[in-house]
């Protein structure tokens, strides 16, 4: 997948793993972490890669800022933000 975005400095750009069961019905992420795959790193970022899957911040993935482009929505966090690598 390429990411249109381009994250500076210790940003990481993630495509958020949103739960769906339907076209009309979407699960609530009350999870303690949200989750999704890395799309691009800033130039900092020194732990993880893109294409890996992680756990990252807490709460709800709809308090974090969403990027809507090109119908694909897309997270910006910091890299100390990410908690853990899950293996697929």
């Amino acid at each position: 997948m390429t990411c249109p975005l381009q994250p500076l400095s210790n940003r990481v750009i993630v495509k958020p793993h949103v739960r769906k069961m339907s076209d009309i019905l979407y699960v609530v992420n009350n999870e303690k972490m949200n989750e999704g795959r890395i799309v691009a790193v800033g130039p900092a970022v020194r732990d993880v890669r893109v294409g890996e899957f992680i756990k990252y911040g807490n709460g709800t993935y709809l308090d974090w800022p969403i990027q809507h482009i090109d119908g694909v929505d897309y997270q910006i966090i910091q890299e100390a933000d990410i908690c853990m690598v899950v293996d697929d």
